[in-house]
């Protein structure tokens, strides 16, 4: 009969048919086991713990936009502004004062295209941009070199562009108009509704959307116009003033807010046959009407070719080959009347 000693651990089943355990192999293998177990347990743990932190991490973090520019840095943006020879020829009197806003990226692209066609028609038209043209004679002021290029910047950039032309280039112009670099305005037009208007009041024209503010804003993209009356508001007494004219994400509806609070708000531009003069979308898009939502718009359009104003100013988000194409059809072809 077999013993079972301390040593090793026997589970006799009989004298001839018995299984040994050595106890010490056996005291590590249950060891071992648990203690894989222990590990296991530890990164699932861990994984399921980091998953939750970065899920709270991720719902809990401010998304909200943000502008990247302090306004009290507007006094040293003057010694960093550069003048093309161009842009100093212009004239510093007379009906319309043009601007466009444009960046570095779209200087070989988009500006040279507005460079190209209507900016010349104004009586002093130039691009504000934040560094130099290789071209000095495209006329142009880098007037936003130390504001960086960011589309949550864009209210500071144009307010202090307002500014900047009202104390350092001219305050006796009748109209100031402000465009996007993706805009074609056609300044005949642009000019034959301004005489219908007295400079000496503070206007605000443009095409006209409706949300966040009571009394609407004028979309930048389509280009909106002060006169000199609402320049001369703006740069004395909003542009100082934080309370008056705060702090925006967005250009346009800041600027638009700032006006408002001097009890300066967009006016009706439509013309006779409630067609909209100035054109916030594409023409593909004003002719199928594909985003003027009744929730943005303040006036309803019409559909296919009535929705286009036989005296219309401006069209927004057009290619550089269509500016150009805008200019040839109305400028550069022959036409027996």
């Amino acid at each position: 009969m077999v013993q079972c000693g301390n040593i090793r651990t026997l589970i006799c089943k009989t004298e001839d048919n018995y299984n040994i355990y050595d106890d010490e192999m056996d005291s590590m293998g249950s060891m071992k086991k648990p203690r894989k177990k222990f590990l296991l347990s530890s990164v699932v743990l861990t994984l399921v713990i980091g998953s939750i932190l970065l899920t709270v991490i991720l719902l809990t973090r401010d998304t909200t936009p943000k502008a990247t520019y302090d306004r009290t840095n507007d006094p040293s943006l003057s010694r960093l502004i550069e003048v093309s020879p161009a842009a100093q020829r212009l004239p510093k009197t007379g009906k319309l004062f043009c601007w466009v806003q444009t960046s570095t990226i779209y200087h070989d692209t988009r500006s040279l295209a507005i460079n190209e066609t209507w900016i010349h028609r104004c009586d002093h038209g130039q691009l504000f941009t934040s560094e130099k043209f290789n071209d000095t004679r495209i006329p142009y002021s880098t007037v936003f070199a130390g504001i960086p290029d960011n589309y949550y910047n864009l209210f500071f950039k144009s307010r202090y562009a307002f500014h900047h032309i009202y104390t350092n280039i001219s305050k006796d112009f009748d109209w100031y108009l402000k465009a996007d670099d993706d805009t074609y305005v056609i300044v005949d037009n642009l000019r034959a509704f301004l005489s219908t208007l007295d400079p000496n009041e503070p206007h605000y024209l443009g095409y006209v959307l409706k949300p966040y503010l009571k009394n609407g804003y004028n979309a930048g993209g389509a280009g909106y116009i002060l006169s000199r009356a609402a320049l001369k508001i703006f740069a004395e007494t909003l542009y100082p003033n934080s309370t008056l004219c705060p702090d925006d994400i967005y250009e346009d509806v800041g600027i638009a807010r700032c006006l408002a609070n001097a009890g300066i708000y967009p006016e009706d531009t439509r013309n006779s046959q409630g067609q909209n003069r100035f054109n916030t979308f594409s023409p593909t898009e004003t002719f199928h009407q594909s985003k003027a939502n009744v929730d943005w718009v303040k006036y309803l359009e019409k559909k296919g070719y009535d929705a286009f104003a036989n005296d219309l100013i401006s069209f927004h988000h057009l290619s550089p080959d269509e500016i150009r194409l805008f200019d040839i059809l109305l400028y550069r072809v022959h036409r027996n009347v």
